[in-house]
């Protein structure tokens, strides 16, 4: 079954040599944008960084990663920019909970990781949905992806998907279960997910609205991103450990993840050996 594939025709180009930085084009309403250790309000227009972090709330949003790809985001997702086509690389994503659709026209990869799977995409469109359950999923709407389940943080053998294919993660199962699109997936993927994506035209200030409303990042705000264990994401101890200065959230830390060995060296680093006494 294709959802909705129409506008074959239409590529994903830009005029030759154009740089554009990813831009954040659409938002039904403001996201929350954590961009080092700080929290923000992101709405359509402001330019997105690599590392980035995206959170939307009952809408959706979409995002625009130079000429090459186009990202949605639906209702209640969380997602980190690992890497952007603006970086020289292709668009590497890594979904935390909810939905994303993902398109690439072929001039850079793509890739999204979830807890529980790892797509790539040479081109082409692919949806993926992550759950609570572990039960994460895949179509692949355009092209040929290749699907590897995440076992122990790390990626297994990969598996071939053709277009209009669906595959599933069953996590009493060692490779990705591979059939039809089942009817409950179709019932809960975000409606605009139907339709081809399509960039936002003569969208106004693009790239050059600032954030607002910053603030210092709380410990209830990160703590899913320093929780969880997604292939390919850096330790994110090194970004946040300035935010253990911050007595509260120091002992929020400490008491959800302290026993941790990355974060439990970030609390209670060794203590350096003393030189008084010694004679040279």
């Amino acid at each position: 079954m294709r959802i909705a594939f129409f506008f074959a025709g239409l590529l994903l180009t830009a005029p030759a040599g154009a740089q554009a930085p990813a831009v954040l084009t659409l938002a039904d309403q403001p996201l929350r944008l954590i961009r080092g250790t700080a929290v923000y309000k992101a709405q359509a227009g402001v330019a997105l960084q690599k590392d980035d972090i995206l959170e939307t709330g009952p809408g959706g949003a979409q995002l625009e990663a130079g000429p090459g790809a186009i990202v949605a985001l639906g209702p209640q997702t969380r997602l980190l920019l690992q890497d952007l086509p603006t970086n020289g690389r292709g668009t590497t994503l890594a979904l935390l909970r909810g939905w994303v659709k993902l398109m690439t026209n072929g001039a850079k990869p793509g890739q999204v990781t979830t807890p529980a799977l790892q797509l790539a995409l040479a081109s082409g469109a692919a949806i993926v949905r992550s759950s609570e359950d572990g039960r994460d999923a895949v179509f692949v709407e355009e092209g040929a992806q290749q699907l590897a389940r995440v076992d122990k943080g790390r990626p297994g053998a990969p598996l071939k998907l053709a277009v209009e294919q669906y595959a599933e993660i069953d996590p009493a199962k060692a490779q990705p279960v591979a059939g039809r699109l089942p009817r409950p997936f179709i019932a809960a993927m975000p409606p605009s997910f139907r339709d081809r994506l399509k960039r936002v035209p003569n969208l106004a200030n693009a790239g050059k609205v600032a954030p607002t409303d910053k603030r210092d990042a709380g410990f209830a705000d990160v703590e899913p991103w320093l929780a969880a264990r997604l292939p390919g994401v850096k330790s994110l101890v090194p970004r946040f450990r300035p935010r253990l200065a911050d007595q509260i959230f120091r002992s929020e830390l400490e008491a959800a993840l302290g026993q941790q060995p990355e974060w439990k060296a970030a609390l209670h680093p060794p203590a350096r050996p003393s030189t008084a006494g010694v004679l040279f």
